[in-house]
């Protein structure tokens, strides 16, 4: 497994409120993947998300799905802050903010 596997997976995983997959969120901040292991590190949109816990549970089975066996570390991290700069140019036409 390499990292654009890694990526590929997690643009699987989707914010179940806003219904847009966490690497066209902006909230994937770093992807590390060893020979028996895959470490992760994800924001979410706010501090007192209360999706969180989902968010982080379906990076976990995604990553398991994809190679198991594997040791699987995913940190949530709110530094830096996450902002809506940091969606895709298609996440923020799905949420109708300008693009740009």
């Amino acid at each position: 497994m390499n990292v654009a596997q890694v990526a590929e997976a997690l643009a699987g995983v989707y914010d179940p409120e806003l219904g847009i997959d966490i690497v066209s969120l902006g909230l994937v901040y770093g992807i590390e993947d060893g020979p028996r292991w895959t470490r992760v590190r994800i924001t979410v949109t706010a501090r007192e998300c209360p999706m969180g816990a989902l968010i982080v549970a379906a990076v976990e089975e995604a990553l398991a799905a994809l190679r198991p066996g594997r040791y699987i570390d995913v940190s949530v991290t709110m530094d830096p802050p996450w902002d809506p700069g940091m969606l895709t140019p298609a996440a923020r036409r799905q949420l109708g903010l300008p693009i740009g």
